[in-house]
């Protein structure tokens, strides 16, 4: 069903400088080329050691708002957008040297990590990449708030956002659906904005988080719409939606091949998909080689 390809890893270093939401700390991102079977790794350059952080949902930490990956005493946090542009962009391996646990904000979208990467190259390597086909129905979640997995016959990878929030929301409800494509990934997900209500900012503002963000760092809905800004699509909150669900389901370490759609899920329910997804594939490789022996 899927085209073989070779793994890629970027063919030049690319740094991405910005401040994290939560903590306001400013922080640089080295995106180093690596090789070959390497995965995405995290490295912490300002902790002692420079401990390295695998990108796989099993050093998921189940976090609201955003995705925490945790190994030993080393954590990085808020790296969905960081993880959509590089499985967006087809980057097999990489390393992202960090100077500080929390990923930049820069506007709300990846699309800074994307032309990054982008102006980075990519480098054909040795060893094809391991693709995943669905091959029957994977859903975790409930009635209202669920994530699955579908066959398709279609190749690749399309996937399905449906946002809705109520009728009393002043975020409008809308669905978006994407094939998964690198070569329009950086104009039609990648500038896709995180956004809240003015009354979630106001609230986390209060709690001494985000204390610099103002109405242009990211969309902020009020009664009547976005304030101070203007939406860069139609459909901009369900797409950015899309956009975490892929940097989520980057973290199954595979390419995908089926249909994945979302109803009003978020970071914990797309990790527990990526990491069923994972379950499965090392359940398929488990019969292989029993079939192999």
């Amino acid at each position: 069903m899927h085209h073989l390809r070779f793994q890629q890893t970027i063919q030049h270093t690319a740094q991405v400088s910005g401040r994290g939401y939560w903590s306001s700390k400013p922080i640089t991102l080295t995106f180093l080329p690596a090789p070959s079977n390497t995965g995405i790794l995290f490295r912490r350059i300002d902790l002692q050691g420079k401990p390295e952080i695998e990108a796989i949902a099993a050093n998921r930490r189940e976090t609201n708002l955003r995705t925490t990956l945790v190994s030993d005493a080393a954590h990085v946090e808020m790296i969905e957008h960081v993880m959509a542009a590089l499985y967006g962009l087809d980057i097999d391996n990489c390393i992202v040297e960090c100077d500080a646990a929390e990923m930049p904000g820069m506007d709300g979208s990846a699309v800074a990590f994307a032309l990054a990467l982008e102006q980075a190259g990519t480098s054909r390597q040795a060893d094809v990449v391991e693709h995943l086909s669905i091959s029957s129905s994977l859903r975790v979640g409930d009635d209202r708030n669920w994530v699955m997995a579908v066959p398709s016959a279609d190749p690749g990878l399309t996937l399905q956002y449906q946002l809705d929030y109520g009728p009393d929301s002043s975020i409008p409800a809308t669905t978006t659906t994407q094939l998964l494509e690198r070569d329009n990934f950086s104009n039609t997900i990648a500038p896709a904005r995180t956004f809240l209500t003015e009354h979630d900012a106001r609230h986390l503002q209060m709690q001494g988080v985000a204390s610099h963000v103002t109405y242009r760092d990211l969309v902020v809905f009020g009664p009547d719409g976005p304030i101070d800004n203007s939406l860069r699509f139609e459909d901009e909150c369900s797409r950015h939606k899309l956009l975490d669900l892929i940097g989520d389901l980057a973290l199954c370490g595979l390419r995908v091949q089926g249909k994945i759609i979302a109803s009003r899920s978020g970071h914990i329910l797309n990790g527990r998909l990526a990491e069923a997804i994972r379950n499965l594939e090392n359940s398929h490789s488990h019969l292989r080689n029993r079939n192999a022996a």
